[in-house]
């Protein structure tokens, strides 16, 4: 008995302890508000916010964000009001601040805290040089004379994550082109000049290998706008251009959340074609560096790459062996047509029943150009196959149903799995094949079908 009231003690005590020792600790007066909760939250990318922690304002304003869990260093924002907030930089997790909901920044006051001193300090500062530079200066120089003041500052703070922040804000600046201008090639010249070097040195202001930057928006925006703007929209591209990337990122926290966000950009991409780099980046970095991942993401990583893989533009589809409404075998190399369409859908799916219409009105061009419809129908129920094709009125398609009949046993079977072999997880789901059955297109939106075919044809002359 005295050893377990011995161990009972020694918890109370160490619970005591962390509680008077929190991990973090920031204490908050917000003058303005009252009765009220408001929340801390990182920010992971520029499109979310994880939640750390939630407080209750009292009467006065006061309240405190408090936890024995340690916090990782980032930008934060203290969220209240619904849709007001402000940021905080966390390094040290104990400090305090004031402000008021009239003036939060002009407000601020931080003790204890260097980094959001500085922080505040500089959004102060460079508001008051602005407002002295509008009386006097033209917009150009004060743009000059206000990136002047900034680089000061990021270079008298630069022991301060605040001043890599800032730093990422900055845009690389183009030396001047020292060859004269004259004629069209030397304008192309000129302008390939500036995009190389742009290109080339757009990551020049932030540290890749601060896994801080997961914890603020400017890293996914940085990684977006690099991807959309700078990088050709082909899988070879893409692909060579996430390596080069990813070739100077050491730290694993870092390395993980670019890939991912890459990969999670371009596996359903709105741009045919690009989800190759998507396999790539899947192959080369989530299942050839399994030390960076759990088990059960390098399994799913597997799956989906054994389902997308065979699917890539330039493949030959999988045969697809149907039933026709006849009870004849219905298999894809046996339609030949300059093109099929192959429309994978659910009877009973309202979004199919949608474009089914859409895909019909385009009969006369289908018929011109040798083009044949495939329409697979995923459900096996005979009944709601055939009520679709009358009500439809597609009886002249390639209407098939996966299933079959054993001649043997007379019991049905079935053949296929289309989510796993047509990645239907979704319908309707569209794969336009040429003559040899090769993908040419997918996931092409049934009205710009034709679109995609002028553009296809017109890059084959």
């Amino acid at each position: 008995m005295k050893v377990l009231s011995f161990v009972l003690l020694l918890l109370a005590v160490m619970h005591c302890a962390q509680a008077q020792n929190p991990a973090f600790q920031i204490k908050g007066k917000i003058k303005g508000l009252q009765n009220t909760e408001v929340y801390l939250a990182h920010y992971f990318g520029s499109s979310q916010q994880v939640i750390k922690d939630t407080a209750q304002v009292d009467s006065s304003g006061h309240f405190v964000f408090e936890g024995n869990e340690t916090l990782d260093e980032g930008l934060y924002l203290v969220s209240f009001n619904k849709n007001k907030y402000f940021d905080l930089v966390l390094g040290n997790a104990k400090f305090s601040f004031e402000t008021d909901t009239a003036d939060v920044v002009g407000q601020m006051k931080v003790l204890q805290s260097p980094e959001n001193e500085a922080f505040y300090a500089f959004q102060r500062d460079m508001t008051s040089a602005y407002l002295s530079l509008q009386t006097k200066k033209k917009p150009e120089q004060i743009r000059t004379e206000m990136a002047v003041i900034q680089q000061k500052w990021i270079k008298d703070h630069a022991n301060l994550f605040v001043s890599k922040l800032i730093q990422a804000s900055l845009e690389p600046e183009i030396p001047a082109y020292t060859k004269p201008v004259k004629t069209s090639k030397d304008s192309s010249d000129l302008y390939k000049y500036q995009f190389t070097y742009y290109k080339k040195h757009y990551f020049d202001y932030v540290d890749l290998n601060d896994d801080r930057f997961i914890r603020t928006p400017f890293l996914q925006k940085k990684i977006d706008k690099y991807f959309e703007d700078l990088v050709v929209q082909e899988s070879d591209s893409i692909s060579k251009d996430a390596d080069v990337l990813l070739h100077g990122i050491k730290n694993q926290a870092m390395r993980k959340y670019v890939v991912y966000k890459i990969a999670s950009t371009y596996e359903n991409h709105n741009i045919v074609g690009t989800d190759g780099a998507f396999v790539h980046l899947a192959e080369k970095y989530y299942i050839g560096e399994p030390q960076l991942w759990d088990t059960t993401t390098i399994r799913k990583m597997k799956e989906r790459v054994a389902i997308i893989k065979p699917l890539l533009i330039g493949k030959r589809i999988p045969e697809m062996f149907l039933t026709d409404p006849a009870g004849k075998l219905l298999t894809t190399s046996a339609i030949h047509t300059n093109y099929t369409i192959l429309f994978i859908y659910d009877p009973d799916c309202s979004h199919c029943k949608e474009e089914t219409p859409k895909l019909l009105k385009q009969d006369a061009y289908f018929k011109a150009k040798n083009i044949a419809v495939l329409a697979a129908c995923l459900v096996r129920d005979k009944v709601m196959w055939k009520k679709f094709i009358e009500e439809f009125k597609i009886q002249h398609w390639k209407n098939g149903i996966d299933i079959h009949i054993n001649a043997k046993t007379g019991k049905e079977e079935y053949y296929t799995d289309f989510q796993k072999t047509y990645d239907a997880y979704a319908t309707p789901v569209v794969y336009i094949l040429d003559k040899s059955k090769n993908i040419i297109g997918k996931r092409i939106p049934v009205d710009k079908i034709q679109d995609f075919l002028k553009f296809y044809e017109s890059k084959r002359k």
